[in-house]
């Protein structure tokens, strides 16, 4: 452990460095990265997300560097304290570094590999690059009371009794950590879907009233309509928030919720809606793009769903999963439609264009039969959808 500083210049105590010769190292350098933020104070979360950064950052110099070194040292500004990694290769550097940091997601490959999703841990991240080598610094700011010559004394003892330790009792801390951070996120995930509803029930509402003291039938029909797409996002938002995973939601409760507001809505109109799923597990944004499709067309459905005395006003809603295909079915026994996949394709309703728009981003396909009522389809794929 050294310090180093110089006039109006941070206070920097270094507490270690390893050579990264091999994949090992690696990992030694992620264990290194958690204890010494956790000696500084950092909370689980943001000892997982430092360590994981520069871990990828190791093995990003070890893959494509000559060789490398991993430099842990607390740093003391005026304001703040920071726990820095700094780690040096001396391969050819990286081209089109700018680039790669403005992206949003990762490189795949080369030495920008993992530089952009590393950026996003770190509370501060920067990149010198050249012919001669790289340098990636990445700071996690602390809230402690201790000087950085403290703290990195603290560090380099913590990290002497480690090696002393049992590797099964760091597994073990490591799990602990893991599973911390784990419930923290989604007890975060879980607010945030219960805000989001909130804030969606108040649009709603205030949507209803406009709808309500409007003298015109076709604003309180647009508005009416509104407020159903409005629902099937709020619903998804609801699930995930009441479920135990809050990343996935039950694509059959989501479509019998859906049903049952509409079954509300359109009471007096006499008409049944069935609803056949199977258990099925879908990812959020895939439940928030089926839930705006199966409410337009349910709408639709009941709207133009037919009987008599004899045929009761139908209309079925069926979902059901064929190796890796996921079928969505919604049919009315309403009066048909001529040259159906003709006139919905060239159809200008604002419903059909969400239909059309959210089958794209679903990357599914859709069949139309007008022969026998009214019956839409649509297919994706089940494994992009989780």
């Amino acid at each position: 452990m050294r310090s180093s500083h110089s006039e109006g210049a941070p206070v920097k105590s270094v507490v270690t460095s390893i050579a990264l010769e091999q994949d090992g190292d690696v990992s030694h350098t992620r264990r290194t990265a958690r204890l010494i933020a956790k000696v500084g104070g950092a909370p689980s979360r943001d000892q997982i997300r430092f360590a994981t950064a520069v871990s990828e950052i190791a093995r990003n110099a070890l893959q494509y560097g000559k060789d490398g070194v991993a430099e842990f040292s607390f740093t003391e500004g005026k304001h703040h304290i920071c726990l820095v990694a700094r780690v040096q290769d001396h391969g050819g550097g990286i081209e089109g570094i700018g680039g790669l940091l403005r992206n949003r997601h990762q490189s795949h490959k080369g030495p920008g590999l993992g530089l952009s999703g590393s950026q996003k841990l770190v509370d501060n991240f920067s990149v010198d690059t050249s012919e001669a080598g790289t340098t990636v610094d990445l700071a996690l700011n602390l809230k402690t009371d201790l000087a950085s010559a403290d703290l990195a004394q603290v560090a380099a003892e913590a990290l002497v009794k480690a090696t002393h330790g049992s590797p099964i009792e760091e597994l073990g801390e490591q799990n602990r950590a893991l599973r911390d951070a784990l419930a923290e996120q989604q007890f975060l995930l879980r607010e945030m879907h219960h805000r989001t509803k909130n804030n969606l029930a108040i649009i709603q509402s205030l949507a209803l009233m406009q709808a309500r003291q409007s003298n015109q039938e076709e604003t309180r029909n647009a508005l009416n309509d509104f407020t159903g797409r409005i629902q099937a996002f709020a619903n998804a938002h609801n699930l995930l928030h009441q479920a135990d995973d809050v990343t996935h939601v039950d694509l059959e409760q989501h479509i019998e919720t859906l049903a049952e507001r509409l079954r509300l809505a359109f009471d007096q109109s006499g008409v049944t809606i069935e609803v056949n799923s199977e258990p099925l597990s879908v990812s959020f944004d895939t439940a928030t793009e089926i839930g705006l499709i199966v409410n337009e067309l349910l709408t639709n459905a009941v709207k133009h769903a037919s009987g008599d005395d004899k045929t009761k006003r139908k209309v079925w809603i069926d979902a059901s999963q064929t190796d890796n295909k996921i079928r969505l079915t919604v049919r009315d026994n309403g009066p048909g439609l001529k040259d159906a996949e003709k006139v919905l394709r060239q159809s200008r309703s604002l419903g059909w264009k969400i239909i059309q728009g959210c089958v794209r981003k679903l990357n599914a396909g859709i069949e139309t039969d007008g022969s026998n009522g009214l019956a839409v389809t649509i297919e994706f794929d089940a494994r992009t959808a989780r």
